[in-house]
């Protein structure tokens, strides 16, 4: 009996880890899963999405970080925080706040491990496979379940963004990497960049490393039939520093001479910011709609009812964006920076790259290119990026592919 426990974040609760949605669906592989919902918060646990693989959901609290400062005492006879305290020192990185976050990040590992070892302790670990959906403090917990469970368990893991690149975090810091590449059997970075990180970072150990990437369900593609004025501009992300929203707004705000609609969804620590930036900065011919956070679902239908003429992503740092795989999907043409795995999804025959730091101008302008396209090329363009993301980017390939792969695992 093949049997997988799966280390989220707050999935299936809330609604971070959204594209979690699409992928668990494949569970059904395996003859018994398990999703241990990480980190959970009370605010989170109002929402539930529905499972279609059936999973058991195994719910761990977060408690707080006073709790894990405490509970740092049951972990001082883990080896490997003394490893590690000897790795920062000898790349000189040892700095207090890095010791802090290390003692954090163990300290809530070794809880979040105990909480789930508690509830499958009667449970067969035989033919058992822990998947961590990311490569942050939760393998880790895999890691410790492994020690408890015995040797062969195999551990697998994916790597995104900000689990995966130290400069997108506090101190530049992700602890335990090369105790990690050390320990666990597979890490999937969703980008060949990914995997070129961590092979050049870390020199890696026995983990093999290679990339897997992730995938959208096909809604078909859309028949774009409406024209190009007002020029309906989408863009999708979280409203973060990283997500650099405003360089769309200042972009937006050199192009006063065209009828512009630009619609964005999600929502963020900075989204009264940016309302208040694109209030002050847009002239009377943009029309500007924030749509907030909705379902996947929902989104997809939106994406389905709408003709967008081109979708927009100037992000600073990003994996390799899930967002510009659904409108792709669709056949919208993408304008993207440069950064992280985005250049294996956006050409320049399925849309515009630009530079990593694309000046507002330089973005106005890729989307002045679109805007003038006749009409055989911009249907043209659409139809490269459906095809582009049919043989790269399907999620019925992508993780069928991906599932058989793990349950083939011994």
């Amino acid at each position: 009996m093949k049997k997988l426990l799966v280390l989220a974040k707050e999935f299936p609760y809330g609604k971070y880890e959204q594209y979690m949605e699409t992928e668990e669906r494949y569970y059904t592989r395996f003859d018994k899963v398990w999703i241990a919902a990480l980190d959970l918060r009370e605010k989170t646990v109002r929402s539930r999405r529905d499972l279609q693989s059936k999973a058991e959901v195994i719910p761990v609290w977060y408690i707080s970080r006073i709790f894990y400062h405490l509970n740092c005492l049951t972990i001082m006879t883990d080896g490997n925080l003394y490893k590690e305290i000897f790795e920062l020192k000898r790349t000189h990185r040892l700095t207090k706040q890095r010791v802090m976050n290390l003692l954090y990040y163990l300290s809530k590992a070794h809880h979040e491990a105990r909480v789930i070892d508690k509830v499958l302790k009667k449970e067969s670990k035989n033919d058992f496979l822990i998947y961590s959906y990311r490569f942050d403090y939760q393998p880790y917990v895999a890691l410790l379940l492994k020690k408890k469970w015995g040797n062969k368990i195999k551990i697998v893991c994916r790597a995104h963004g900000y689990d995966l690149y130290e400069e997108r975090n506090i101190n530049n810091y992700i602890p335990m990497r090369r105790v990690l590449l050390n320990e666990v059997d597979y890490v999937f970075p969703c980008s060949n960049y990914g995997v070129k990180y961590i092979k050049s970072k870390y020199h890696i150990g026995k983990a093999q490393v290679d990339v897997r990437y992730l995938g959208t369900i096909d809604h078909g593609e859309k028949v774009f039939s409406s024209g190009k004025e007002p020029l309906s501009i989408l863009s999708c992300s979280n409203v973060l520093n990283v997500k650099r929203i405003d360089k769309i707004i200042d972009a937006l705000s050199l192009m006063k001479d065209i009828p512009i609609e630009w619609i964005h969804f999600g929502d963020g620590e900075l989204m009264d910011e940016i309302r208040e930036y694109a209030r002050d900065k847009l002239s009377s011919n943009i029309k500007v709609s924030f749509a907030g956070n909705i379902s996947n679902t929902e989104l997809m239908k939106r994406y389905a009812a709408k003709d967008f003429y081109v979708f927009l992503n100037v992000s600073s740092s990003e994996g390799l964006p899930v967002s510009i795989m659904e409108a792709m999907s669709f056949g919208i043409p993408c304008i993207a920076t440069d950064v992280g795995g985005t250049g294996e999804i956006v050409n320049n025959d399925d849309g515009i790259l630009m530079s990593k730091d694309a000046t507002p101008g330089e973005i106005a302008e890729a989307i002045r290119t679109v805007y003038n396209m006749n009409e055989d090329d911009y249907q043209a363009l659409r139809h490269d990026a459906r095809r582009f993301w049919e043989n790269h980017f399907d999620a019925n390939h992508n993780y069928n592919d991906f599932l058989e792969e793990l349950t083939s695992l011994k």
